[in-house]
């Protein structure tokens, strides 16, 4: 069975880099005051985007990084009957 890895380009694992320090920026300046449910909220957002921040600095910079593996399917018998 062959398999594929997929990984997105540099410029768009660094795009996700940075729109995730931004989210994060914002989610600990925006909620940093709330109170009960919205203090639970916060700490799952910033759970949630250094997660896919994360994720994303792993994709840009290791070299077996990758965001998905696909495996091949061999093609059936596609011959008319």
């Amino acid at each position: 069975m062959s398999s594929y890895r997929y990984k997105p380009s540099r410029p768009a694992a660094v795009l996700g880099i940075v729109v995730g320090i931004g989210m994060l920026v914002f989610g600990v300046t925006q909620f940093s005051d709330a109170e009960g449910g919205g203090q639970a909220f916060l700490v799952f957002w910033c759970i949630a985007v250094v997660a896919i921040t994360s994720l994303n600095t792993w994709a840009a910079f290791s070299k077996k990084g990758s965001l998905a593996t696909f495996s091949r399917v061999p093609d059936e018998d596609s011959s008319p009957s």
